[in-house]
């Protein structure tokens, strides 16, 4: 069932909004009384306030401004609010309007709970030197009750720690094993590239400027003879050159992939070589 709208004549505006201070029960009892309005109940009233950003303002009264004037300067604010019916926050709000501000008696006084220069609260429950702390003793070196001690700080993850020697692949296709366990550092200390370790483990150490290029494109072969060690510089004319003309060494058919490899190392060779020929002139 669609609901009826309340409408409401020039006259009964003005009066809601003359009283848009009054509480909203207050109001509506006196807009009832004024305009014989049954239809119109408080929500009714509610609503058309908050449609027209009439927003009751809690006004403070001549005799409640009489209270502030005669006590805030010298009483807790607390107090002061309890005897006026506000809060603290508008109590304070309002004397700050006034220009009503703390006396300095009273800012001086143990009521303002300021502290004096030189003066110590708390001295009988403070923890001083020498005094025993109340829990010495209830938590022994390695106290671990139940499985406390699996989860506790500084112990290594069970569910994923990996043991020295177990091996992963990573999102490019090559296999890592891990070869130390040391905390706290990156995971190219801790773990190093399958086929590197087994190209190393049969002619040492890859040179610097170097990298090992996989032969038959399968990076999960490992064995030695599969990889060659090539000049990063080289690697660009692998993978078909900067304008991507010439075929790639990865894409190529197996039986092209040496003529591939033969055609840019004798194209590295030879830029090398007019390179060092224009340094020389």
């Amino acid at each position: 069932m669609s609901r009826v709208a309340i409408t409401y004549s020039a006259d009964e505006l003005a009066f809601v909004y003359a009283n848009r201070d009054l509480p909203r029960a207050a109001l509506h009892a006196a807009f009832v009384r004024a305009f014989r309005r049954d239809d119109v109940v408080v929500e009714h009233l509610k609503a058309l306030c908050v449609r027209k950003g009439w927003r009751r303002r809690a006004r403070f009264s001549p005799a409640e401004d009489d209270i502030l004037r005669a006590f805030f300067p010298h009483r807790p604010t607390v107090e002061v609010a309890a005897m006026i019916g506000r809060s603290c926050g508008a109590t304070h709000q309002r004397a700050l309007k006034l220009g009503i501000r703390k006396s300095a008696e009273y800012l001086a006084s143990d009521m303002s709970g300021r502290i004096k220069k030189g003066e110590r609260r708390g001295t009988a429950t403070e923890f001083r030197k020498g005094m025993t702390p109340a829990n010495k003793g209830l938590r022994r070196p390695g106290w671990a009750p139940g499985r406390m001690k699996e989860t506790q700080f500084g112990n290594k993850p069970v569910w994923n720690h990996q043991p020295i020697g177990a091996t992963r692949i990573d999102s490019e296709g090559y296999e890592w094993t891990k070869v130390q366990d040391l905390p706290k550092v990156r995971t190219d200390v801790n773990w190093r590239p399958t086929h590197t370790l087994r190209w190393e483990a049969v002619h040492g150490p890859v040179p610097t400027g170097h990298v090992l290029k996989c032969l038959d494109g399968d990076r999960l072969n490992t064995d030695p003879a599969n990889w060659r060690c090539v000049p990063k510089s080289l690697m660009p004319l692998l993978n078909g050159g900067r304008m991507k003309k010439r075929i790639a060494f990865d894409a190529a058919p197996v039986e092209l992939k040496p003529t591939v490899m033969a055609v840019a190392q004798l194209e590295h060779a030879l830029g090398r070589r007019k390179r060092r020929t224009q340094d020389s002139a």
